[in-house]
C-alpha cells in the first residue's frame, strides 16, 4: 500500500473531492512538456500479468492542443510519450494529497471528432513495455558465469533501456553459464523475470516507474492494511465469491536445467497446512511443475518452489468486490472483508486491482484468500 496520510484513510472512506492528474513526459529528456485532465479513464494493476500496470485515458480537447500531428512537439505523440497517473483527495482547506498510480509508456492514440467535441482515448503500459520491445539486434548480450542474479538483470535492462531505474536487493544466488548469450528472439524482459523467479522474486516496475524485486509475498502472513466490514462506515458495494478448483495447486515441483549439471536439481513446497482447505493429505496432490536454467542447487530449486507456490496457494476462492476507490491500494496488500450476506469473514490477498478516475466510478479488486 502506498504510503498516505492518517487524514487521507480518514477522508478517502467518506463522500469527499477526488483530484486526478495526468503528467505528460517526453520520453526524450525525462521532462513534464504537459499536464492534462482526462475526463474518464482507469488504472489497472495485475500481479498475474508480465506487464503489471496498464492505463485507459479520455480526453476531451478543447483548445486543440492535445490533437497529435506530424510535429514531434506535438503533446499526445504515440511514439515519445510517458504518461504518470495520479489520484488523490483535496481537502478542506483546499491542499491536495496525491497517489502515483504508475508512469506509461503511450502506446496508442485514438481520436474521434465529433459535434460535442474532439474526444481523444489513449493507452499505456508500464516501462516493462519498453524492455519488451527493445529486443536485441545486432549485437549479443553476455551474462557472465557467477554474476549476482540482482546484477544481471539489472545489466539487461539498463543494456536495452540505458534510463531506466533499478531498486533490488541482494539474492545471494548467481548466474550460471546457460545465459553466456541472448540473441534477437529473446524478450529481455521476460528472460529478467525468469531469472528473478528463479531467485523467488517478484519483479515489476512501480507506481513511480522504478523497475523493483523483492520476494514474493505470503497470502498467509502479514497484518491487513485495511479493514471492510458490514457497518455504518462501509465503503463496499458489491461482492461475489467464486470457489473453483480450476486453478487450485497445492503442491510445486522445481527443476533446475543448466547445462553444466552433472545432476537434476529439484525443490518441492507443497501445502502441509491441516487447517488448509487444500491440504496435500485431505485434498490430494495437485502439482506445478516448473523449470529454469538458472536454478543450479538444491538449495535455490527449493527457494524458487517455495515461492512460486505463495503465487498459488489460496487460488481456489477467489473474492471480487466493488467499493469507495483507495487509490492507494496495490497488489499485494493484504485486506480484511466481513460480508454477512455473503457469508465472507476473510483475510485476503489483492491480485489484481482496477482504479478509476472517474469519481462517479468504483474500484475493483480481486482476491485470494487465506488459508487459515
Amino acid at each position: 500500500m502506498y504510503p498516505v496520510s492518517d487524514e487521507f484513510k480518514t477522508l478517502i472512506r467518506k463522500s469527499h473531492i477526488s483530484k486526478v492528474k495526468v503528467e505528460i513526459y517526453d520520453i526524450a529528456n525525462g521532462t513534464i512538456i504537459s499536464e492534462a485532465q482526462p475526463v474518464s479513464g482507469e488504472v489497472t494493476i495485475d500481479s498475474r500479468r508480465s506487464t503489471r500496470r496498464q492505463c485507459s485515458l479520455e480526453f476531451v480537447d478543447t483548445d486543440n492542443t492535445l490533437i497529435p500531428t506530424n510535429n514531434t512537439s506535438s503533446i499526445l505523440l504515440p511514439y515519445n510519450r510517458e504518461l504518470k497517473v495520479y489520484r488523490g483527495v483535496v481537502f478542506a482547506d483546499g491542499t491536495e494529497e496525491l497517489v502515483p498510480l504508475g508512469v506509461f509508456v503511450l502506446t496508442s492514440v485514438e481520436i474521434v471528432d465529433a459535434p460535442n467535441g474532439v474526444r481523444i482515448t489513449v493507452s499505456g503500459s508500464d516501462r516493462s513495455l519498453r524492455v519488451q520491445k527493445a529486443k536485441f539486434t545486432n549485437h549479443e548480450f553476455s551474462i557472465e558465469d557467477g554474476t549476482a542474479k540482482e546484477t544481471a538483470i539489472k545489466n539487461m535492462l539498463t543494456d536495452r533501456v540505458p534510463s531506466i531505474k533499478t531498486n533490488f536487493p541482494a539474492t545471494n544466488q548467481t548466474t550460471p553459464i546457460i545465459y553466456p548469450t541472448l540473441d534477437q528472439s529473446s524478450d529481455p524482459w521476460r528472460e529478467s523475470i525468469k531469472i528473478a523467479e528463479s531467485a523467488g522474486m517478484d519483479l515489476y516496475f512501480d507506481e513511480n516507474g522504478i523497475c523493483r524485486m523483492r520476494p514474493i509475498p505470503d497470502p498467509d502472513t502479514g497484518e491487513a492494511v485495511a479493514t471492510y466490514e458490514d457497518n455504518v462506515d462501509s465503503v463496499l458495494v458489491q461482492l461475489s465469491r467464486s470457489l473453483s478448483t480450476d486453478e487450485t495447486f497445492n503442491y510445486v515441483v522445481y527443476t533446475g536445467e543448466g547445462t553444466n549439471l552433472s545432476i537434476g536439481v529439484i525443490g518441492e513446497a507443497f501445502d502441509n497446512n491441516p487447517a488448509s482447505p487444500t491440504y496435500i493429505h485431505t485434498y490430494g496432490s495437485v502439482p506445478l511443475f516448473k523449470s529454469s536454467p538458472t536454478v543450479l542447487t538444491v538449495a535455490e530449486a527449493q527457494e524458487a518452489a517455495e515461492a512460486e507456490l505463495k503465487k498459488v496457494i489460496g487460488a481456489s476462492e477467489r473474492i471480487t468486490w466493488d467499493s469507495i476507490v483507495n487509490p492507494a491500494h496495490d497488489v499485494y496488500d493484504i485486506v480484511k472483508i466481513v460480508r454477512s450476506p455473503s457469508g465472507v469473514n476473510a483475510t485476503l490477498m489483492i491480485d489484481a486491482i482496477t482504479i478509476p478516475l472517474s469519481p462517479q466510478q468504483t474500484m475493483n479488486a480481486v482476491g485470494r484468500t487465506r488459508r487459515f
